[in-house]
C-alpha cells in the first residue's frame, strides 16, 4: 500500500511539473504586437512604421506586428485582453490604460520644439463671429475622443476654468451639442467644413494639416490655448516578460530616425526619453477636477 501511494505521489508530482512547464511555454511570447491609435495616416507614416517595426523585431528577437485601433478604448481593451503589447498614448488615455489594463510606462516621447507651445487649442472657422470661450455658449463643439488629453481633457479644462462653471453644466447646458470626431484631423476638418462651431484639438495639428495642404492656412482661427505638455507616454502591457521589456526600452531610448519622428509627430527633434508613472499625476488631478473617472469613460 505504501509503495502504491509513493508511486501515485511521484506520478502526481511529475504531472504537476510537466503541466507547469507547459504553462510557461504556452505563456511565452511568440510575437510582439503594437496597437496604433487613431490619428492622421498616410503612406509615408505606414512605411516608417514598418521600418520601425522591423528594427524593433531585430532588437528583441521576436516578430513584430501592428494594427490600427479604431479608438483609444479599443487599444486599451486589446492590451487588457493580451491582443496587443504596446501603444503610444496621450497622457490621459495612458492613465485610463493604467487603471483598466495595468499598462506600465516604457518610455515617453519628448517634443523639444513644443516645450513652450500650447498642447491644446480651441479653433473656430476663419469667418466665425466667435472670439472667445464665453461666446461658445449655445454652440456646437467637436472633441477628439473621450480619453484624448489634447483633444478633450485640456480643452474642457480651459473652458471650465475660464467660465468658472461646474463640469456637469458644461456637459448638460453650456453647448448645444458635443461630438467626438475620433481623430484630430477629423475634428479640424469638421470646423473648416462647418460641421462644428468650434473644436478642441492638439496644438500642433492645425499647422501640420496646413503644411501638408489638407487645409488652408487661414481656414481657422485659434481662440484659446492651453499650457505646454511634457512627454507623451508609450505604454507596455505589464505582463510582458521583463527581459523583453528591457530590450524594448533599450531599443526605443537608442532609436534615432529624424524622418520617423518628423512624419509621425511633426517634429524632427522628437525623441524617446525616460518617464515614470508619477510624471502623469498632474493629468490625474485635472481628470479629477473634471469628474472624469476611468470607469465612466470605459463603459
Amino acid at each position: 500500500m505504501k509503495k502504491t501511494l509513493s508511486l501515485l505521489l511521484l506520478l502526481f508530482t511529475a504531472v504537476t511539473v510537466l503541466s507547469a512547464c507547459g504553462t510557461n511555454k504556452a505563456g511565452a511570447m511568440d510575437k510582439f504586437v503594437i496597437a496604433y491609435l487613431p490619428s492622421e495616416s498616410n503612406d509615408s507614416a505606414a512605411k516608417l512604421n514598418k521600418d520601425f517595426e522591423d528594427s524593433l523585431s531585430e532588437a528583441i528577437g521576436l516578430p513584430v506586428e501592428s494594427y490600427k485601433a479604431t479608438s483609444y478604448n479599443a487599444a486599451i481593451e486589446a492590451i487588457k485582453n493580451g491582443k496587443a503589447d504596446m501603444a503610444t498614448f496621450g497622457p490621459f488615455s495612458y492613465i485610463v490604460a493604467v487603471d483598466r489594463a495595468k499598462v506600465e510606462p516604457i518610455v515617453g516621447i519628448s517634443l523639444p520644439s513644443m516645450a513652450n507651445a500650447p498642447a491644446s487649442v480651441i479653433i473656430v472657422p476663419k469667418d466665425s463671429e466667435i472670439q472667445s470661450i464665453a461666446e461658445l455658449k449655445g454652440k456646437t463643439i467637436g472633441f477628439v475622443d473621450p480619453v484624448s488629453t489634447t483633444g478633450h481633457l485640456f480643452p474642457k479644462s480651459m473652458i471650465v476654468d475660464e467660465m468658472g462653471i461646474d463640469p456637469e453644466e458644461l456637459e448638460t447646458s453650456f453647448f448645444s451639442s458635443i461630438q467626438f470626431a475620433g481623430k484630430h484631423d477629423t475634428a479640424i476638418l469638421g470646423v473648416v467644413k462647418g460641421q462644428y462651431d468650434a473644436a478642441g484639438v492638439s496644438g500642433m495639428y492645425p499647422a501640420m494639416l496646413a503644411a501638408k495642404g489638407l487645409i488652408e492656412e487661414d481656414s481657422y482661427r485659434v481662440i484659446a490655448e492651453s499650457g505646454p505638455l511634457n512627454a507623451t507616454p508609450m505604454g507596455i502591457r505589464s505582463t510582458v516578460p521583463e527581459e523583453t521589456k528591457t530590450k524594448v526600452k533599450d531599443f526605443l531610448l537608442s532609436y534615432d530616425n529624424p524622418e520617423y519622428f518628423e512624419n509621425l509627430f511633426g517634429m524632427a527633434d522628437a525623441k524617446f526619453v525616460e518617464v515614470s508613472d508619477s510624471d502623469f499625476d498632474n493629468i490625474r488631478d485635472v481628470a479629477k477636477k473634471l469628474n472624469l473617472s476611468t470607469e465612466e469613460l470605459l463603459k
